[in-house]
């Protein structure tokens, strides 16, 4: 029985690592999946090998995979930490318990759309957070090639002959994890780039999880015949160990750290005030928008206490008491014009229009840039650049930015890749000139998102260091 149980839960967890987006899709009502097509329906799989496709027709044919679109596969595609765990949590038929109010990760708050889904993860003992100290989940971090390998290997009960195979010497891969790969090419479970290395850092894709799927069904046998004293992925539903999480995490779960707050300056968020508008989307019970939700649960991780306001409410004075407030995209421009031009609080317009109107843009409507994937880093050692540099791709899909024009004194740290006068992220210090030449009494950024709520299912980690580079700095004392 536990073999059997041993080659089911090994199915289970590779099937799991080839459908962030089959599965994703599925409702939290069971509603079903698109109904299953061939390798035939998806143009960017017409120029795939033969002997590729055949295995693409059977894992599309079984149901396995899915496309992006009617006609598009995605082989590109990458998968985010939050993606996992829906698709985990389905995959493993675990309880999705709705009614919890406590949050076991800093940065996956209670409104969170993967929140029940994180949390079924964790009450199975299948995560510990993606830091030593198991605070953070890092929920739109993607996952590398190797920490699929290690998904893979533990997933086939073959976590103590990783331990045991001889190291690749590959400067791509981390140390943790080159047993790992050692055995997943020796399985040729997975294969090397074409440059010859196994690009460990590098984001799985869809293209990678399918051959890597095909090829792991071979060794199902193997999986099954794992010395029963190695310990295994717990069952389903299990209750988390009552005794406390070590330390360290095992390696290959974790991504990299949250951004170090220290290096935006001296000033902690903890405890700082933040004041962040939103439009009333139901008059009768005063309901607010759900945009701004991903970038409160955000602020809140990072220490602050967020508040939110109805914009109809806003007004010069409301600024009073708080140490930032943002503008958030969901409000709508006539409730702010000039209201906060001249605060002393800092100010985080993601309204580009708003930014506009209170003169630190020439320009202010129609500053839309559609199906954008990059920003391009302009000032890579200003700290609202979070240490990135280049084009830096900031969301999975195509989705709109916004920008603005500043004035001379304003600092374009990421603009459009098609247009460097196109600034996505400005900032702006406290003495510097606005457009109309007039002093600005606060530090001021524009972090031009078109649709806050584009961040809940597409940003990427880049995105998320640079919205904490901006909401750090901000509250920072000016520069000497």
């Amino acid at each position: 029985m536990k073999k059997i149980f041993s080659s089911l839960l090994c199915f289970l967890l590779l099937t799991l690592t080839v459908l962030p987006f089959a599965f994703a899709a599925t409702t939290d009502t069971g509603a079903q999946t698109p109904p299953v097509k061939s390798v035939a329906d998806f143009k960017d799989l017409k120029d795939l090998p033969q002997e590729e496709k055949a295995k693409f027709d059977e894992l599309i044919r079984g149901g396995v995979f899915s496309g992006l679109s009617d006609d598009t596969f995605g082989l590109d595609a990458k998968m985010d930490r939050a993606q996992f765990a829906k698709v985990a949590a389905i995959i493993f038929a675990l309880p999705l318990d709705k009614t919890l109010a406590k949050t076991s990760f800093t940065d996956v708050n209670t409104d969170h759309w993967s929140f029940i889904y994180v949390e079924a993860l964790k009450k199975a003992g299948l995560t510990n957070g993606s830091d030593s100290e198991g605070k953070n989940y890092n929920p739109s971090g993607v996952v590398s090639r190797q920490e699929l390998a290690a998904f893979l290997i533990r997933g086939l009960g073959l976590d103590d002959a990783a331990k045991k195979a001889t190291p690749v010497t590959d400067a791509t891969v981390d140390d943790w994890a080159k047993g790992y790969v050692s055995l997943t090419l020796e399985k040729k479970i997975l294969a090397k780039q074409d440059d010859g290395t196994f690009g460990g850092s590098a984001s799985a894709t869809r293209k990678m999880l399918a051959n890597a799927s095909y090829e792991a069904k071979k060794i199902f046998g193997q999986a099954g015949k794992t010395d029963p004293s190695t310990p295994t992925t717990p069952a389903p539903g299990t209750p988390a160990p009552t005794t406390p999480a070590p330390t360290t995490p095992t390696p290959g779960t974790t991504d990299p750290k949250p951004a170090d707050t220290t290096k935006a300056g001296t000033v902690s968020a903890n405890g700082k005030k933040v004041l962040i508008t939103s439009d009333i989307r139901d008059t009768k019970n005063g309901k607010l928008a759900d945009e701004e939700k991903p970038v409160i649960s955000r602020l809140e991780s990072l220490g602050f206490e967020v508040t939110r306001m109805a914009s109809t409410k806003l007004d010069g004075g409301s600024a009073e008491g708080y140490d930032l407030v943002i503008i958030g995209t969901s409000t709508n421009a006539k409730y702010v014009k000039k209201k906060l031009k001249t605060s002393t609080v800092p100010v985080m317009y993601i309204k580009s229009i708003s930014f506009g109107d209170a003169d630190f843009s020439t320009v202010a409507e129609k500053t839309n840039i559609v199906k954008q994937t990059v920003m391009t880093i302009q000032k890579s050692d200003h700290p609202l650049a979070a240490g990135l540099k280049g084009d830096v791709e900031v969301y999975f899909e195509p989705t709109p930015l916004s920008y603005g024009l500043p004035s001379s004194d304003g600092i374009i740290i990421a603009s459009s890749k098609e247009d460097p006068s196109k600034g996505i992220i400005i900032g702006y210090e406290k003495g510097s000139k606005n457009v109309l030449n007039e002093t600005i009494n606060a530090r001021t950024v524009l972090f031009g998102v078109s649709n806050i709520g584009d961040m809940k299912n597409s940003a990427t980690d880049q995105f998320w260091k640079l919205f904490d580079a901006s909401a750090l700095w901000i509250i920072q004392p000016p520069a000497k």
